[in-house]
């Protein structure tokens, strides 16, 4: 059996439909609202409430405005599209994904105007298995200690990118581990491994630099000091030799040679853009090769291989993976 808050969540997504499909033909009655959800017209009210107050959705009330349809309900931003199930499946099972993320207090707000798309056509306000669904749906991923202030900062991260306004940032600098204040005039947002990176030009050091959002411990967005995003910049390009978030600049060709024990596995996916076979060897292993920028990055990635993979070009990388290799073994020796 649903709990009391699912059923309650699918009679607001009912409410949300009717308004949707009513709202280009003047609207609804709130008597039939309550008729179509069989409860009364004060729940109505209060579900008009929630939707306006938690779910952001403008209604025009008529008890609330006087220049309204005499008794109709209607959305103020006019007819919203339909999801169908299908696609609302797609959606909550990408939702799930995004647990302890930087999105995960914002996708919250939609979770159950979803939920009620995805179920609404085969089960019934008494019989809505979410719970079990959610049940068998496990995702492994890195999650935030503190998603909620990290969804904060990214909320206004994205209003500064879309209305060009400056922002200082307090930002943990990894390397020297000190606390740094930075005045940017940001340009975009990556994700990597559901990690979101600011790209801003910075102007204490005049230059493009990419800021981890969860190292961010506290943003003031200066709303009155505008910039103009530069006509030749294109965050696709610049972003599309680095092999992570960094670009230093200093594009190089790396061959890799994978086990035959992994090799399959690293040929059926693309780890970059510029990634190419270069050879097959006779003993199932396998030669890749990238042109790629952020090697710094690379080689952790490469690490993670283990003996499975061998840095074949350029020498000098090859030089810095065995150094790596001989502090890792003197950590246990």
């Amino acid at each position: 059996m649903a709990g009391k808050d699912t059923t309650k969540a699918l009679r607001i997504t009912k409410v949300l439909d009717i308004l949707n499909k009513k709202s280009p033909y003047g609207g609804v009655t709130l008597k039939e609202l309550a008729a179509a959800c069989e409860v009364t017209t004060r729940s109505i009210l209060r579900y008009l409430e929630q939707i306006e107050d938690e779910l952001k959705v403008p209604i025009i009330r008529p008890e609330k405005n006087a220049a309204a349809r005499e008794g109709l309900y209607r959305l103020d931003a006019g007819y919203l599209p339909s999801i169908s199930p299908e696609n609302a499946l797609i959606l909550f099972l990408s939702m799930l994904q995004q647990r302890g993320t930087a999105l995960a207090g914002h996708l919250n707000e939609i979770k159950n105007a979803l939920v009620g798309t995805l179920f609404k056509y085969k089960y019934s306000p008494q019989s809505l298995p979410v719970e079990q669904l959610q049940e068998r749906i496990y995702v492994v991923e890195e999650q935030l200690a503190d998603p909620a202030r990290v969804g904060e900062i990214f909320a206004v991260l994205v209003q500064a990118i879309n209305e060009c306004y400056r922002i200082k940032l307090w930002y943990y600098v990894a390397y020297s581990g000190e606390d740094s204040q930075r005045v940017v005039e940001p340009y975009g947002l990556i994700c990597k491994r559901h990690n979101w990176y600011l790209v801003a030009y910075c102007l204490k050091r005049n230059d493009i630099r990419v800021f981890r959002v969860d190292q961010v411990s506290a943003i003031a967005p200066y709303t009155t000091e505008h910039f103009s995003y530069p006509e030749d910049f294109s965050l696709k390009d610049y972003m599309a030799q680095s092999w992570g978030v960094i670009n230093d600049g200093e594009v190089c060709q790396v061959q890799l040679k994978f086990s035959p024990q992994v090799a399959r596995r690293v040929k059926s996916l693309v780890y970059h853009p510029t990634q190419h076979i270069h050879e097959e060897l006779a003993d199932g292993s396998v030669v890749i090769s990238f042109e790629v920028c952020g090697i710094t990055e690379m080689k952790t990635w490469i690490v993670q291989w283990g003996d499975m993979v061998e840095v074949l070009e350029p020498p000098w990388l090859r030089d810095e993976m065995c150094s790596m290799a001989r502090r890792v073994l003197g950590v246990y020796s």
